[in-house]
């Protein structure tokens, strides 16, 4: 996939209409930038915070600033999907199991900041 093809996604609203369709769009976005960037900025003061630059498609723009203690690879996104799924589907459950920091961190890293973050890079490009 193409800058300009996940740009046209994020654009519309239509796409967006249930959870499914953000991994799928920050799975897409994360494999773009993982050969398609031309540098990956590190920040001087906050090292955990990255800028990406785009190539000429994306002509040579900077993102806003990345917590990368936040967001996730490629791999990991990959790695955490499922469980990710499952965590979802037994949230409403009376089983307390499902209740602990390792899931909150996914929820978290997964929905309120992956997904959700990939979105908005692409929207600013």
């Amino acid at each position: 996939m193409n800058l300009e093809r996940l740009i046209n996604i994020a654009c519309d609203k239509d796409y967006f209409r249930d959870i499914d369709r953000y991994c799928d769009f920050a799975k897409a976005y994360l494999a773009f930038i993982k050969d398609n960037l031309q540098a990956v900025i590190v920040s001087r003061n906050e090292n955990n915070y990255q800028f990406f630059q785009y190539k000429d498609d994306g002509a040579y723009n900077v993102t806003r600033p990345i917590n990368s203690k936040l967001m996730y690879s490629l791999e990991e996104m990959e790695a955490v999907i499922d469980l990710f799924n499952e965590i979802l589907m037994d949230i409403q459950s009376e089983d307390d199991s499902t209740d602990n920091s390792v899931n909150r961190a996914i929820i978290n890293r997964s929905t309120k900041y992956t997904t959700v973050k990939c979105v908005d890079i692409v929207v600013c490009v």
